[in-house]
């Protein structure tokens, strides 16, 4: 005689809680996501054979060099502004809140304080952003100083310097700005280069 076979037993999953932690978890993601901005300079690294690091709670001050230009990108944005305040104070030029809290918002300073106002005014211009025409190095030594300042101003520690030059920038270029890190007595920095793994 035929006997029936028990249906097996359905579990009900309730997938529910995971989307929402899913659905957390991106918004987390798209929230503190800032698309980074491509360097107004093209900069080849050269190759090294170990990590770079950083500390994760200290404030980077990245050097750029390439293409015969200097450039300058501090990672804060508080640091930006206080920094760009103190360097107004020394030049006798006045910056608008607007124009301080726009300055907070840039990416990379490649452009001599004189000429500065107009590059607030029309950041972010790809065609401004691109044709920086680079500092000199006794102005971004002013820079790198007075961010020095601002940076333990605002966050009661000294930031880190990191040089991230085109391998085929010439020695002498490196040399000096780092002759010029030497006069302000900052003797460590780190050199920034592409990661070659062993075989």
């Amino acid at each position: 005689m035929y006997k029936p076979h028990p249906r097996r037993k359905l579990f009900n999953i309730d997938m529910f809680p995971m989307v929402n932690l899913l659905l957390i978890i991106l918004l987390f993601c798209i929230s503190g996501y800032r698309p980074s901005t491509p360097y107004p300079i093209q900069i080849n690294l050269p190759t090294g054979h170990y990590f770079n690091t950083a500390d994760p709670e200290s404030y980077i001050t990245t050097i750029l060099i390439g293409q015969k230009k200097l450039m300058l990108r501090f990672d804060a944005a508080d640091v930006r502004e206080e920094t760009l305040k103190q360097m107004g104070g020394r030049h006798n030029t006045d910056f608008t809140p607007a124009e301080i809290t726009k300055f907070g918002e840039t990416d990379i300073i490649g452009t001599p304080l004189v000429q500065i106002k107009k590059y607030i005014s029309s950041y972010y211009n790809a065609a401004d952003y691109y044709n920086q025409p680079g500092l000199a190095l006794d102005e971004l030594a002013e820079w790198i100083k007075e961010s020095h300042k601002a940076t333990f101003e605002k966050h009661n520690r000294r930031s880190r310097i990191f040089i991230m030059a085109d391998a085929e920038t010439p020695y002498p270029v490196i040399k000096d700005v780092i002759a010029m890190l030497g006069q302000q007595k900052i003797n460590k920095f780190s050199i920034i280069y592409s990661y070659l793994r062993p075989i």
